[in-house]
C-alpha cells in the first residue's frame, strides 16, 4: 500500500528522472519529448529534422536515429521501473546512482518500414525486471500510426 510519503517520494523521483532525460545533450538534439511516465510503460515523442534524415533522397528518418530513440525508451522504461521498484527500500541519493550506473547490455531493432514522416512516437515497456537486469520493448510510429520499428532491449540496472 502506497502512503502519501511514499506517493511523494514517487513524484520527486519521477521528476529528477525526467530532468535527467531532459538534460542529456544528444536527447536535446533529437528533440526527444517525454510525453508519459507509468509505471507499466513510457511515450515519448520527437519531430522529423532535417538533421534526422538518413535519406536525404526521400526524407527518410535515419537509422541511427530510430534505434537510438528506441534505446532511450527502453532505457528510460527501465528506469521507472527500477524507482517503482527500489523506491522504499533505497534513498533517494541512492536511487540516484544505481540510475547512474545503468546502460544497455543489448539492444535488437526490427527495421519495419521507411521512417517517412513528420512526427515520431516512441512506446516502451518492462517485460521483466531482475536484481541485476530489466528487459524492454520497445515501439516506433510516424503519425500515421504507422509501425517504423520494433525493439527489444536489455539494460543493466544493479
Amino acid at each position: 500500500m502506497t502512503t502519501p510519503a511514499s506517493d511523494d517520494k514517487l513524484a520527486i523521483a519521477l521528476q529528477k528522472l525526467e530532468r535527467v532525460f531532459l538534460d542529456i545533450p544528444f536527447n536535446r538534439m533529437l528533440g526527444l519529448h517525454l510525453d508519459e511516465i507509468a509505471k507499466s510503460h513510457i511515450k515519448m515523442s520527437f519531430d522529423m529534422t532535417p538533421e534526422l534524415i538518413g535519406n536525404y533522397m526521400f526524407g527518410i528518418l535515419h537509422g541511427g536515429v530510430i534505434s537510438s530513440v528506441l534505446d532511450m525508451a527502453g532505457g528510460v522504461t527501465a528506469w521507472v521501473s527500477l524507482i517503482y521498484k527500489h523506491l522504499d527500500k533505497h534513498p533517494m541519493a541512492d536511487l540516484a546512482d544505481i540510475l547512474g550506473k545503468s546502460s544497455t547490455v543489448d539492444l535488437h531493432v526490427s527495421y519495419i518500414r521507411p521512417g517517412k514522416g513528420d512526427k515520431f512516437f516512441a512506446r516502451a515497456e518492462v517485460v521483466n525486471t531482475g536484481n541485476k537486469l530489466s528487459f524492454t520493448s520497445m515501439e516506433l510510429f510516424n503519425q500515421e500510426q504507422k509501425l517504423i520499428a520494433r525493439a527489444s532491449g536489455t539494460y543493466l540496472i544493479g
